[in-house]
Parts: C-alpha cells; structure tokens; sequence
C-alpha cells in the first residue's frame, strides 16, 4: 500500500523486540504493492536488514507463511523462508495486525528488470518441485482448496450499485463510476464468462496441486548477484495447476512472458498438458477479481488517500487496455469452448 497501517512504530517495534528479539534502529515504511491489508517495512537491527510484512487480520492467512517454510526446509530452491520467532512461530500478532519478519533482498522485480532465459528455466523448474511437493497433514487441512469462485466474486453487485449513484463525492468515485458505465457490458461478459467455465470446471473434477497462485513477474524478484526469489506467498492454494501456469503462459499483460520467455519456462518445467477451459477461467477470474479489488480501493475503503484512490482508477482502466488481462481473456475464449 502507499499509506502505512493504522498501527504505530512504536508498537511495531516493540512487537519486534518482543518476539523477535530485536532491537530497531530503523524501520522505514515502504510503499509498494496494491494489496489493501499488506503494509511492508525495511527494519534495521542489531546489524542486520529484514524486510517486514504487516498483514491486516482479516486478510492474514497462516498457510501464507507456512507454505514457503515448508518448501525451504525440503530444499526447494528460490524461496524465502519467513524468520522464526523466539517461540519458534512464524508470525507475531500485534493489535488487529500480524507481523512476519524475512531475510532482506536486495534486488529488483523481474518484471522492472526482465529476467533471462536461464530465469525463466530456473522458474519452472522450481514451480514443478512446487507442484510435486507432497504435503504434510497439517497443510493438507489448512491450505485453500479451489472452489472454482473468483476472488471477490461477492463485491460486484455492491460496485454495480456504487457506480450507479448520482452523489458520488469525490473525483475518483466519479471517474471510475464513468469508466464502469461506458464498459458495463463488458464488465458483464468477463462475469458472466467467469462464472459458466467455473461450473464446468466444477463438473469435470481434475487433480489439484499446490500453487503459488500469484506468480507474475512482480513477485520474482533478481537479487545484485541476479539470483531468483519467488516472494509472496498470500495467495497460496491448492488448484489446477494451470492457477500458476496462467502467469507465465501468456502472462496477464502485455509484457509479462513472451512466446520465447513461455518457451524457456516450459523446458524447464517439462511436459505437461494445459487444458485450454482451466487456463481461460483463471484468466477471466484474475480479471474479475482486479476489477472487483480496484473498485474495492475507490468506493468501499474510506480510510485510504486520494492519491491511492487515484492510482486504483488508473489500475482498473489499464485492465481493459489492448494486451491487458480482459482482452487476454476474452481471446482465449474460443479454445475453452
């Protein structure tokens, strides 16, 4: 987010000492990411540099952390462990908040920096030991499992009657309100193409894997020595494999994997048959589910600045751009039928 939590520094960093035994001398706000209950920090202490995630409660999920210390352990490759408290827990609950704490990489995201083809090899391989990784009983009962429902599926209808409103307040309630009405009818076949390839995909059961589930070219990160790192595990789940294979067959942009990126990625993850209606549904439920979370910033979330406000109305226009998620999706469409 571009604004810090409503939790102080001082309660911060106490939470930090007291768990973690640390004791900061510098936690710096960093305004990254688009995700409304995420807020990260830089933290220096006792000589060392870790990068913090604050993570609202109502959007904190534990297999989000324990997924990743799982991988590290079975000497997965590329994968950032998230650091143990003094009680050995992964995370630290402070207020409404959770804090988990992880080593700091100095590097830059794939997507800003472009990654190579040896990247792109080194990334299937890694996500088909993702895919094949066995998991212990206890994940296997905490972590998602697909149910063929688009993430916030359940905020459209409010939208739909947030947009039709004359006594919008503020200029970017009314610039989105405007953008939704001139593409309405769009907005409705990217729902309503969402919603019939999930009831197929419901009928016809396949197996389900575990799956990062957001594994675009922003949550890859290239360290100084260009070293790769898979981060941010949020959305982790198990689904179909091609949940994860969406970002990197095609990718949700323009820019996000090339024929020739998708070519290296796929020698690396090694054969593998994509079914055309799983890759189509995921692709139309990413869009569905962007439309949903940047309308979600602009009307239902008061507390958030006009600057973030702003920045979610360029986020949901730049959706239905040529090369963007829903003209990806709907060109996709005819090998799901």
């Amino acid at each position: 987010m571009l604004e810090p939590p409503k939790l102080t520094e001082a309660a911060i960093t106490e939470a930090l000492r007291a768990h973690y035994g640390l004791a900061v001398t510098v936690l710096a706000f960093l305004p990254i990411g688009n995700d409304s209950a995420s807020f990260v920090y830089r933290v220096e202490a006792d000589g060392a540099v870790c990068f913090l995630k604050v993570r609202a409660g109502a959007g904190f999920s534990a297999p989000s952390l324990a997924v990743p210390h799982y991988l590290h352990a079975r000497g997965v490759p590329h994968i950032i462990a998230p650091l143990a408290t003094r009680s050995g827990a992964l995370w630290a609950p402070v207020g409404d908040f959770a804090l988990s704490l992880y080593p700091f990489i100095d590097g830059r995201a794939g997507a800003d920096v472009g990654l190579a083809d040896e990247h792109w090899r080194e990334l299937g391989a890694t996500l088909k030991q993702i895919h094949t990784s066995p998991l212990t009983p206890d994940l296997a009962r905490t972590v998602p499992r697909e149910t063929f429902t688009p993430s916030r599926r359940n905020l459209i209808a409010p939208l739909e009657a947030a947009v039709a409103r004359h006594d919008l307040a503020g200029p970017a309630e009314r610039e989105l309100a405007a953008f939704w009405r001139s593409h309405q009818d769009l907005i409705h076949t990217v729902v309503g193409r969402a919603d019939a390839l999930a009831q197929r995909l419901r009928q016809t059961p396949a197996p389900l894997v575990l799956c990062h589930a957001d594994l675009h070219t922003w949550n890859v990160l290239l360290d100084e020595a260009r070293r790769l790192w898979i981060v941010d595990w949020d959305e982790t789940i198990l689904a179909l494999k091609e949940r994860d294979l969406m970002f990197v067959v095609g990718g949700i942009g323009s820019s996000q994997a090339r024929p020739h990126e998708t070519a290296c990625f796929l020698e690396g993850y090694g054969a593998t048959t994509i079914d055309p209606c799983a890759l189509t549904y995921y692709r139309y439920a990413w869009a569905l589910q962007d439309i949903a979370a940047y309308g979600e910033l602009v009307f239902f979330l008061p507390d958030l600045g006009e600057e973030t406000r702003r920045k979610a109305v360029r986020d949901f226009t730049s959706l239905f751009e040529p090369g963007q998620i829903v003209d990806i999706a709907l060109a996709s469409d005819s090998a799901a039928l």
